[in-house]
C-alpha cells in the first residue's frame, strides 16, 4: 500500500465524519491548555479514525478537510530555545510565523511552556511570513532569558493537518501527517508518520482518543517538531531526545516507510 492510496482511504474516512467550520471550532480554541502528543503509523490512523468518528467532528474550510500548513521557526545562532526544550527547562518559549495555506491565514506566535507543563500561546495576525521579527512581533515576547534581538530563522517545517473537536467542543485533536523539514540546503521528510496533539483545559480521563490510544498501548510522547528537525540537522545536544528517535525507528521497522 503506498502513500497515495493511504491518503486517499483517510480521506473518505474523514467524509463520513460531522463537519464544522471555523466559527464553531473557535469555541475550542484552547490558547490555554494542556497538551498530550502521540505518535502513530499512517497505515493505523484508519483504523483509529473510524473508531473515534462518533465522538469527534472534522473541520472543513472551503470543502477541504486536511489543510496545508507552512511554519518558519525562529531561535538564536546557539538554538537557546532548542537548548531549553533539550533540557527540560521549566519555563521556556518557541517562537514561529504559521501559514495556514488554505484559508490565506498568517500569524506570528509565541507559545509558552510554564512549571505546571501548561500551554500559553500568544500571536498577532500578519500579512504573511517574513524572515525577521518586527516590533510587533517581539512586544509579545514575554520571557527575560533570551534576547529576542537574536532570534533569527531556523528551520521550514510544512505539514498537513486534521482538525477535530470533539461533540462536546471540550477538546481538540490536531493530527498532522506529511510532515518534512528544510533548513538551508537540508531536508527530511516523515510521510509515514502522523503526530496527535490532544489539546484539552484539563486533563480528562473520558477522553475517546485517549480510551483509542491506551486500547493500542500506545506511550504519550514529548515531541515538538522543531527540536526534532534541529536534533537531526545539526551538530547539537540530542541525549535526551534519543527514546523518541528509537521509537519513531520502531514504528518504521513494524510498519515500513511509505512510497508515493
Amino acid at each position: 500500500m503506498n502513500y497515495t492510496t493511504v491518503v486517499t482511504d483517510i480521506q473518505n474516512k474523514l467524509n463520513e465524519f460531522v463537519k464544522i467550520d471555523l466559527k464553531e471550532l473557535d469555541e475550542v480554541k484552547l490558547l490555554n491548555r494542556i497538551d498530550s502528543k502521540y505518535i502513530i503509523h499512517i497505515s493505523q490512523f484508519v483504523d483509529l479514525l473510524e473508531e473515534i468518528k462518533p465522538d469527534y467532528k472534522v473541520l472543513k474550510i472551503e470543502d477541504k478537510l486536511i489543510h496545508t500548513y507552512e511554519s518558519l521557526y525562529f531561535d538564536t545562532d546557539d538554538f537557546t530555545l532548542y537548548n531549553y526544550h533539550h533540557n527540560g527547562k521549566a519555563d521556556r518559549f518557541k517562537t514561529r510565523y504559521r501559514k495556514y495555506v488554505d484559508s490565506g491565514l498568517c500569524y506570528f506566535e509565541v507559545k509558552y511552556k510554564d512549571k505546571a507543563n501548561r500551554t500559553d500561546k500568544k500571536r498577532v495576525k500578519k500579512e504573511e511570513i517574513i524572515l525577521e521579527l518586527d516590533d510587533r512581533d517581539k512586544s509579545i515576547i514575554e520571557h527575560n532569558q533570551v534576547d529576542i534581538n537574536a532570534l533569527k530563522p531556523q528551520v521550514w517545517i510544512y505539514f498537513k493537518r486534521i482538525t477535530l473537536a470533539n461533540n462536546n467542543m471540550k477538546e481538540r485533536l490536531t493530527l498532522d501527517l506529511d510532515i518534512s523539514f528544510k533548513r538551508h540546503e537540508q531536508s527530511q521528510a516523515f510521510p509515514h508518520l502522523v503526530i496527535i496533539e490532544i489539546k484539552q483545559d484539563k486533563s480528562s480521563s473520558s477522553s475517546a482518543i485517549l480510551n483509542a490510544l491506551k486500547k493500542r498501548h500506545l506511550e504519550e510522547i514529548g515531541f515538538s517538531k522543531y527540536a526534532t528537525a534541529i536534533a537531526l540537522m545539526e551538530n547539537v545536544k540530542s541525549n535526551n531526545f534519543k527514546p523518541n528517535f528509537i521509537k519513531l525507528k520502531k514504528l518504521e521497522e513494524k510498519y515500513g516507510r511509505h512510497s508515493e
